[in-house]
């Protein structure tokens, strides 16, 4: 309501603000229920604005301890319930250690402050549109070159395939920051830099950060490539291996005295590891509205299928 003191209604605003905190907090309202009843509104009119103005709301919601601690106890219970008192968070925890994934976070997250604190924001539209507009541009172009991977793969260029595959998981790497920066849009200040700085150079850092951040922790990709091909994924990519890999697919080499090109070297299954590995991370890292994960998933699934994987084994659960 609009006052001669307040004509933008703006206390009202914060009023309703800090009733609705104070009711989550003491646990008067429900979190989870609460966040699903907002979410089915946006998700239903594909609300793009809607649901980054819904995102920034939780994120202030989360820096409130008692909520924070609140929305960890009902998810707890959620997936007791869920998984009928089965879910075991030791269990979690020690997969994740058997993958030295507490190093690799801790790792990652030095990496990609160095990385994106020496570069522009990837958003730079004067209004929300613009900035939507340029991050659909930006996502796409990653599912540009995946299409073009599994292209080269139907058609049995299994060097290109998996170089193009590489490339896309460096490129989701360089845009690791991008939720954040839509998140962000109305607060980025102009820049005059002309260069992504390390972004733009750094390949071992870029495949680090894109496999990193989507296959530590993901049961899919764990379920359809192998935990034990995870694991030497992981071990790959910190040794700098996926950029050797990389530049197998493209050159001439000597290996055991004797010239080799990428096709002696990129086989099949080389090839299908890492186009199934782009496309999970693609849809993972970059599928961050709700109904584009949906569309991204669903696609990534059905190539799975196309290229022998079993309908029972990688659809969704």
């Amino acid at each position: 309501m609009t006052t001669a003191t307040d004509p933008t209604g703006t206390e009202d605003v914060q009023a309703a603000w800090s009733d609705l905190v104070e009711a989550l907090a003491e646990g008067r309202l429900p979190i989870l229920e609460t966040m699903k009843g907002v979410i089915p509104h946006i998700y239903e009119k594909g609300d793009h604005e809607g649901f980054v103005t819904f995102t920034r709301a939780y994120h202030v919601l989360m820096s409130d301890r008692r909520i924070l601690e609140r929305m960890h106890q009902e998810t707890l219970d959620v997936l007791m319930e869920k998984f009928s008192g089965e879910y075991d968070v030791e269990a979690v925890k020690y997969g994740i250690r058997a993958k030295d994934g507490f190093r690799l976070f801790d790792k990652l997250c030095s990496i990609k402050t160095e990385m994106y604190g020496d570069g522009p924001p990837l958003l730079s539209g004067d209004s929300f549109a613009e900035c939507l507009a340029q991050y659909a541009r930006l996502v796409g172009h990653v599912e540009a070159l995946w299409d073009d991977a599994c292209r080269h793969y139907r058609e049995a260029r299994f060097p290109l395939s998996t170089f193009l595959s590489i490339l896309a998981i460096e490129e989701v790497g360089k845009l690791g920051r991008l939720w954040t920066d839509l998140l962000a849009w109305d607060r980025t200040q102009p820049t005059t830099q002309t260069t992504l700085g390390r972004l733009g150079r750094d390949h071992r850092k870029k495949h680090f950060m894109g496999i990193i951040s989507g296959a530590v922790i993901n049961a899919r990709l764990d379920r359809i490539l192998g935990k034990q091909r995870v694991k030497q994924l992981l071990q790959d990519v910190e040794s700098g291996k996926i950029e050797t890999v990389r530049q197998s697919c493209l050159y001439i080499d000597m290996m055991d005295g004797k010239v080799v090109l990428p096709e002696d070297v990129i086989d099949r299954e080389a090839a299908k590891f890492y186009v199934v590995l782009a496309g999970e991370l693609w849809a993972e890292i970059l599928g961050h509205f709700p109904w584009e994960f949906e569309r991204m998933i669903e696609k990534v699934t059905a190539f799975e299928i196309e290229i022998g994987f079993s309908e029972e084994h990688v659809k969704r659960r």
